[in-house]
């Protein structure tokens, strides 16, 4: 489909006076009086700690909320795809065919999966920028901005027990210590069929009309019993209504409309190449593996589909450089900030423009080794994190790479000493995709990939790595932790690799701190310092994967001449499967067809809204000026894929789950009525409900 976006000039982080619907806002900063001009609705103290404490960070990846006082958390099913794929076995795919506890008892801990609520927000720009001398070198001044933040965290830590984040905004201009209180045990409550909550798999992903349940419930427990919790939020009986301001809040991952025209030259020329590349080889690694057997497409599910979203979402981003004048759209609004290049104001963007050059050539060894394309494999992983651990900890803790630290070690343990599943199969397939990879990158004669392979082919190489590794027992791996001394004694061939490389990734990540961070960090800092000189501070920072407000409505748009409707029904879904002579990935489950004639097909299903959000933001509710919640974000459709970069509603829109379409799924397909119940009433299940002979039999077969 021929698709166009609108443009306007002004595109770094809104930095003109607040601007349609756009903005992720900090919570600490909202703009309550345009809110109040715009859409009559006056956000008070009460309403905003409401839905600042009903949501979470999902470790996972995405967003969640809490919709009963007990602990029941909402979130899509794609963001709880993982969890419920750990949970998952040969002879009980949950994923396929789906799960629901009717009571206590019966839900799911879900290993190696925590959430974060935020509790309170603090500005910590002097403290963090106190020793950050001008008589310093960027790379020094960088140091001491790690180690300031080191000591905030620690002292935050040792004051609350709460969870502290210094997060960076506007690229470093403030700091702002975030504090949250951690929940660890996770328990899956109810999943649909991923059939009906992916409804058109890839063909419909960031697309629209949409037919998609993407909807999945979770439990918070603390002590073992569920979490009793002041803040929810409760049920809107409607749903969005007409035009009516609605707000997304939730946990965008990350936005970077601030960069310089220079900078998304970069990215486009180095940066999502190189990870189109890897997406584009691992998805190819994983559907040979795939075709092997039913087992190993069962296996490499979860991965596909994390895959195959991101290799869609990139292009996207990629094809909307190629399409748009958004790097000329910049050109022109920086001029309007520095003038000329003989002008002071121009020297951030100066220093930028050769500390890109000089990234350029270091930049896809760093991809490899210490980047983005690091994580060869699960396995590797945790070798990775086990050596770097042992090493970190013999170091003062200011001193320590920032995930090693003493606030954030419990995060490490916790991913290092997960239950959940490793299939060697599949970690052999990813690790020798992993190591052709290195092998593209830095050629044979490479030393880091010489050692990595060790005279062999990287298949034959990364099979005698995973058959000779002891790291898929916890028990080993809970030793290596927590035993001194543990790491230098091991033989084990993936500690042996992990050691062998990190020389290699410790120097490029050495590099890329000195000689590209802290120049970045400097630099934005001293641009948003000419826009807050220009506009104040009444600009929105850039996403940080911390909980954002955004502000919108439902509202419908025109593609290829054609009016699309705001909303999409439950019958619709029926249709588009028909329409697509019920063909995978048009296949509805089972359940959905047996309810056909009892299921009330003119309930609204998906909609559409004009609320600014990106990655991370899957998962959040949509809430009413009454702090109801009226919908759950899932997507956004292909025009917004570019918002990471620049904001346009002309076409862009968030996709969402309505809140009637939920309900009417969960009492009449899925007959959950206790769940129903809950949610609309805040009461818990029962412990227990009477067992039938159809259920002593299912709970019999699924346990043998």
């Amino acid at each position: 489909m021929k698709r166009q976006l609108g443009l306007y000039l002004f595109s770094m982080i809104a930095i003109s006076p607040i601007c349609a619907e756009e903005g992720m806002w900090p919570f600490n900063m909202l703009p309550v009086e345009h809110i109040q001009k715009t859409y009559n609705i006056a956000l008070d103290q009460e309403w905003m700690e409401n839905v600042q404490q009903s949501c979470v960070r999902i470790s996972l990846g995405g967003s969640g909320s809490f919709v009963s006082s007990d602990g029941l958390m909402m979130t899509n099913h794609h963001v709880g795809s993982t969890a419920i794929y750990n949970l998952s076995t040969k002879e009980d795919d949950l994923l396929e065919k789906g799960f629901y506890a009717p009571s206590l008892d019966k839900e799911l801990k879900c290993p190696d999966v925590y959430v974060d609520v935020l509790i309170s927000i603090r500005d910590m720009t002097d403290e963090v920028k106190k020793n950050m001398s001008n008589a310093l070198t960027s790379a020094e001044r960088e140091d001491a901005r790690k180690a300031a933040i080191a000591v905030i965290k620690k002292k935050a830590k040792d004051e609350t027990g709460l969870q502290p984040e210094i997060v960076s905004l506007y690229h470093g201009a403030r700091y702002h210590l975030y504090l949250y209180k951690r929940y660890n045990d996770i328990r899956l409550v109810m999943a649909p069929e991923v059939a009906i909550a992916f409804l058109g798999g890839d063909n419909d992903n960031f697309e629209y009309p949409r037919y998609a349940l993407d909807a999945s419930f979770f439990r918070v427990y603390e002590n073992d019993q569920p979490l009793k919790t002041r803040h929810y939020l409760k049920w809107s009986a409607s749903g969005p209504q007409g035009s009516e301001g609605l707000f997304v809040a939730g946990h965008p991952g990350r936005t970077e409309r601030m960069l310089t025209s220079d900078h998304l030259q970069y990215l486009q020329e180095v940066e999502l190449p190189l990870f189109l590349e890897r997406l584009n080889d691992r998805s190819k690694t994983l559907q040979e593996f795939s075709r092997e057997s039913s087992e190993n497409k069962r296996i490499a599910k979860d991965d596909t589909a994390r895959i195959e979203n991101a290799r869609k979402a990139f292009n996207g981003i990629y094809n909307g450089f190629l399409r748009l004048p958004i790097i000329q759209n910049k050109q022109k609004y920086e001029q309007t900030l520095y003038g000329t290049t003989e002008s002071e104001n121009y020297q951030p963007w100066a220093r930028m423009i050769k500390a890109l050059a000089d990234t350029r050539i270091f930049y896809p060894s760093y991809f490899i080794l210490e980047g983005p394309g690091s994580r060869f494999c699960k396995l590797f992983t945790w070798a990775k994190f086990l050596v770097r651990s042992a090493e970190e900890q013999q170091k003062p803790d200011s001193q320590r790479l920032k995930e090693y630290t003493e606030t954030e070690l419990p995060t490490i343990e916790q991913h290092l000493l997960s239950t959940e599943p490793v299939y060697p199969s599949l970690e052999i397939a990813l690790l020798a995709d992993s190591l052709e990879r290195m092998v593209k990158i830095l050629g044979n004669d490479h030393p880091a990939v010489m050692a990595a392979l060790s005279g062999k082919t990287p298949k034959e190489r990364a099979a005698q790595l995973i058959s000779g590794t002891k790291l898929m027992d916890l028990q080993y791996r809970k030793d290596l932790f927590h035993t001194q001394g543990a790491i230098q004694m091991s033989a084990d061939p993936l500690i042996l690799l992990a050691k062998t490389l990190d020389p290699y990734s410790r120097d490029l990540r050495k590099k890329y701190e000195g000689e590209f961070e802290s120049v970045r960090n400097e630099s934005y800092s001293d641009i948003a310092k000419i826009i807050f000189d220009r506009y104040g501070e009444s600009v929105y920072p850039d996403a940080t994967f911390t909980l954002r407000l955004s502000m919108g409505r439902m509202k419908g748009y025109q593609e290829e001449g054609l009016d699309l409707l705001p909303m999409t029904t439950l019958g619709g879904a029926f249709d588009h499967a028909k329409a697509h002579d019920y063909k995978d990935p048009y296949v509805l489950p089972k359940s959905w067809l047996s309810k056909e004639k009892v299921l009330s097909k003119k309930t609204p299903f998906d909609f559409v809204l004009t609320n600014d959000v990106i990655g991370g933001n899957s998962g959040s509710p949509v809430v009413n000026g009454k702090g109801e919640v009226v919908g759950l974000i899932f997507d956004g459709n292909i025009q917004s894929l570019i918002w990471d970069y620049e904001f346009d509603e002309t076409q862009g829109r968030s996709i969402a789950v309505h809140s009637q379409g939920i309900l009417e799924a969960l009492k009449t397909v899925y007959g959950a009525h206790p769940l129903v119940n809950e949610i609309l009433e805040s009461s818990l299940p029962p412990q227990k409900q009477p067992i039938g002979l159809l259920d002593t039999l299912f709970n019999y077969f699924r346990t043998r």
